[in-house]
């Protein structure tokens, strides 16, 4: 495989080569009790009228990075139609979609979250 991901490089200053042992930092989880969650709880209700209920994801992240520092992170998926898990629609599948009819809301929620944190709210 890396033979042919390097003859369509085709650059002999471009390294092409596995890294080695990829490991994520063991994190804890993001707290439940912080200004960003309450944040997110805010105006999850405020926009949606629904209660946020965390959830653990077995999935990788990149966020484990950042709260192996300490540091606060949390994921926030959009609305979608009740057919895409059981049609292999997913987070990073090929159809990774959402809702067109939810895409206000959920820019919407979005930017209320950032707002707050900010403190502009």
């Amino acid at each position: 495989m890396l033979e042919q991901v390097r003859r369509v490089v085709d650059d002999p200053d471009v390294d092409v080569r596995f890294p080695g042992q990829f490991a994520r930092p063991v994190a804890p989880e993001s707290r439940i009790d912080s200004e960003a969650f309450r944040a997110i709880e805010a105006s999850m209700m405020r926009v949606y009228q629904v209660a946020t209920l965390p959830v653990l994801s077995p999935g990788a992240t990149d966020m484990s990075f950042l709260r192996a520092k300490g540091i606060q992170c949390y994921g926030i998926g959009p609305a979608t139609d009740v057919e895409d898990v059981p049609k292999g629609f997913g987070p990073h599948s090929d159809q990774e979609r959402l809702l067109e009819s939810e895409l206000h809301r959920f820019v919407r929620v979005h930017w209320e979250i950032v707002n707050a944190v900010a403190g502009r709210q």
